[in-house]
């Protein structure tokens, strides 16, 4: 029974074919106008409800954005200020330690008998912190308080009289050191906003008093101005490591002493929009924004974007129109185009649709049509010149065979004759085609590159009177491989171009087994170069003036750069009158790496 119920009827098998083939055929357009119209409309449309959504996100992410970072960089100010007043109180009370320098006379004062120089010290110490406050105009009040008499010394302005220093709201506190959120200064005559530092100071002989810095802030007209600039009821509050209030600038949403429950660096409670840092002391920084303000002009452009959308996507509906009149006449034309293109009609047609991309199709369409019957003909020319070439290598081949069957009968002929001479002269000169041409099979190596350029120089000195003086030294690296034919070019030049009768050709071949290299030195002293002809020469490019010397070199040039790459190098000195210098630098290989080559 199961495996009856494995099989399918054939009937339903065909009935499944034939629904999805109905489907296919109506939903599926073959067309490509019809796919490109259908893509455009539901990309329109789909790009309409995406640019709704991603507008309303951009909207919403740009409107919090912009509110999170004008109060986080509002918050930065703010804490920066609060740091900087902090920092410069904590220095002044640093000068009011024994190590510092109104602590120092204090510190003298107190371990002082005499009447007179406590009297000069008194002065000292009030001229002192008088320099203190004047420096720093934000400093206001600078005291020693006695702890044990409850009495203050030394208060560059009067004290109020019911002041206590535990009043004081403590925002953090360090060892000694403790700071105090803004409150209403001391002095008895001033109802400033200021924040201040307390210090424990212990002098050697064991009294012990405390350091009191006050400091004027602007903390409530920098919010003020901040709240009047923007429309945005700020509030700041400055809470200790508990999370106890100690100042708030809004006591009616946050009184001080009320325990602040926030975590992190930024949120959003029931009723606030809150971002927080930590001052360089250890109390936290807290500005807050009511969320009605902070959702304020996110509803205002709630409400415009219905209209937006609606006017989005009438503009999309008549784009969608106009294109696709736009593209059917342009693809109407390229398909009959195709279609007498692949008739074998070659001829241009040129079509203006005022489309500018369908106008290059149509130039480009051109362009392929006149390279393809170039193509055409190229392909009758090049069967047509290997037709000639293979006609002209036969040739080639016959020519250097030819000549080489004379010279042996002249060779013969000279023997036959008792010509020694011709005999000899015509057998070197058989050996030097046979090698140049390539008709022997050795390899070249620096022995049979010598002993060609040697061949060459005994033919010239049956013709010509100058000396050859060769050093050429022993070693494994005569049999190593070497460019072919790129001695004799440079004999050759110095020889027919250089020497003069009586002449000296100097030829030194060396090998250094350190480095692996050749050094060959060709020297003459015949008429030498100019330097013109000197830099003529040393052009890796070919040129028309290059005759003679240049032809020659140039071939050695490109032979060595074929065979060595840029491990070899040649160099050539001359000085007119007294003879050129063409020296080689070359690399000696073993079996293998000629082989690889």
């Amino acid at each position: 029974m199961q495996g009856k119920r494995m099989f399918k009827s054939p009937g339903t098998v065909h009935k499944k074919m034939g629904i999805l083939s109905m489907l296919r055929n109506r939903f599926v357009f073959s067309s490509l106008r019809k796919r490109i119209m259908v893509l455009l409309t539901v990309g329109f449309v789909g790009c309409a409800i995406l640019m709704a959504s991603v507008s309303y996100n951009a909207i919403y992410t740009m409107q919090r954005d912009k509110i999170k970072t004008s109060m986080a960089f509002d918050l930065y100010q703010q804490t920066t200020k609060q740091n900087q007043v902090y920092n410069n109180l904590l220095q002044v009370t640093q000068q009011m330690t024994p190590e510092g320098t109104v602590g120092h006379l204090m510190e003298t004062y107190i371990s002082t008998e005499d009447i007179y120089s406590q009297r000069v010290l008194s002065r000292d110490i009030s001229y002192n912190i008088g320099l203190i406050t004047f420096s720093n105009p934000a400093m206001q009040l600078v005291m020693y308080y006695n702890p044990a008499s409850g009495r203050a010394s030394y208060s560059n302005l009067p004290l109020r009289a019911d002041f206590t220093l535990q009043s004081l709201p403590n925002v953090a506190s360090m060892g000694e050191l403790k700071y105090q959120s803004p409150h209403k200064s001391l002095c008895r005559f001033s109802d400033d906003l200021v924040v201040s530092v307390t210090r424990e100071v212990e002098f050697p002989d064991g009294t012990e008093l405390v350091v009191y810095v006050e400091a004027k802030t602007d903390i409530t007209t920098d919010m003020n101005s901040l709240t009047e600039s923007l429309n945005m009821p700020y509030s700041l509050i400055l809470t200790d490591t508990g999370g106890t209030v100690t100042y708030s600038s809004n006591p009616a949403a946050f009184e001080a002493g009320r325990h602040l429950e926030l975590k992190g660096q930024s949120g959003t409670t029931d009723d606030y929009v809150w971002n927080r840092t930590t001052g360089d002391y250890g109390y936290d920084v807290t500005l807050l924004l009511p969320v009605s303000y902070y959702n304020h002009e996110l509803y205002t452009w709630k409400n415009h974007m219905y209209w937006i959308l609606a006017i989005a996507l009438l503009m999309m509906f008549m784009l969608t129109l106009v294109l696709r009149r736009l593209i059917n006449r342009p693809f109407l034309l390229i398909e009959k185009e195709m279609r007498t293109f692949g008739k074998g009609y070659m001829g241009t047609s040129q079509y203006h649709t005022g489309i500018d991309e369908f106008d290059r199709i149509f130039d480009q369409f051109n362009i392929m049509k006149r390279q393809i019957q170039q193509l055409i003909l190229d392909v009758e020319q090049k069967e047509k010149r290997r037709h000639q070439l293979e006609i002209e290598k036969l040739a080639y081949q016959i020519n250097p065979h030819f000549l080489m069957n004379t010279l042996n009968s002249v060779r013969w002929l000279a023997v036959m004759h008792k010509q020694e001479d011709i005999e000899k002269f015509v057998s070197s000169l058989i050996i030097l085609l046979n090698y140049n041409l390539g008709k022997s099979e050795e390899k070249a190596t620096f022995r049979s590159e010598i002993q060609v350029m040697r061949t060459y120089l005994e033919l010239q000195q049956m013709r010509h009177d100058f000396e050859v003086r060769l050093d050429i030294a022993e070693g494994a690296y005569l049999d190593s491989p070497v460019a072919r034919f790129i001695l004799q070019p440079i004999v050759e030049n110095a020889v027919c171009h250089g020497l003069d009768d009586n002449g000296m050709l100097e030829i030194s071949i060396d090998s250094d087994e350190a480095s692996q290299m050749v050094r060959i030195i060709i020297r003459d002293d015949g008429k030498g170069l100019s330097q013109e002809t000197l830099a003529l020469l040393q052009r890796d490019t070919p040129d028309q003036q290059q005759t003679g010397w240049g032809i020659g070199l140039r071939y050695v040039r490109s032979m060595l750069e074929s065979f060595y790459g840029y491990k070899a190098h040649m160099g050539i000195e001359s000085t007119p009158n007294q003879g050129t210098t063409v020296t080689l630098n070359l690399p000696f290989l073993d079996q293998r790496k000629e082989r690889a080559m």
